[in-house]
């Protein structure tokens, strides 16, 4: 009988400054190009990670942006999407990754630091840069922004038009 899936809760966020800017981390990762749904050794991330046991959603989006931005000042605002996908974690087993979105706002002249960046994180987050929507949205056809679409689904949320969380799982 096939071992059960693991899953994971992960906790991801939209980081804006004041300009409308977003936060993306530039991953090198050779494991992605692996597992059920591979994609390339490098691409756009955003800021985030798992949920540790007794944390909500919430709290871990927060955690992580310090974790991995050194940023404090932020403000963690609503679940904009959500997401449903089998991974492959670094040892290679399946996993069941059930990810919340959320909008978090910082100042335009945050500071950025990896100081404060786990092992993985050290050995997998290259840069950084901060994106307009326009940036993303033409740079898409070349590079791999995660989520895929995120030009398009930016819209809505800088916008304000976003409702409901949606749906990212396909």
């Amino acid at each position: 009988m096939p071992e059960e899936t693991k899953t994971r809760l992960s906790a991801r966020v939209l980081l804006l400054d004041d300009e409308d800017r977003v936060l993306m981390l530039k991953i090198h990762d050779p494991a992605a190009t692996r597992g059920p749904n591979p994609i390339t050794a490098d691409f756009w991330l955003l800021v985030g990670g798992g949920v540790q046991p007794g944390e909500t959603y919430e709290q871990a989006a927060y955690r992580e942006v310090v974790e991995e931005t050194g940023i404090r000042e932020v403000a963690i605002g609503r679940c904009v999407w959500t997401q449903e996908k089998l991974v492959g974690d670094p040892a290679g087993e399946l996993q069941l990754v059930i990810a919340r979105f959320f909008v978090g706002r910082v100042a335009s002249a945050a500071p950025v630091s990896f100081a404060g960046h786990e092992p993985l994180e050290a050995s997998t987050i290259v840069g950084y840069h901060w994106f307009t929507r326009d940036e993303i949205v033409a740079r898409e056809a070349e590079e791999t922004f995660l989520p895929p679409g995120l030009g398009a689904l930016l819209a809505d949320v800088l916008s304000g038009s976003a409702g409901a969380p949606v749906s990212l799982t396909k």
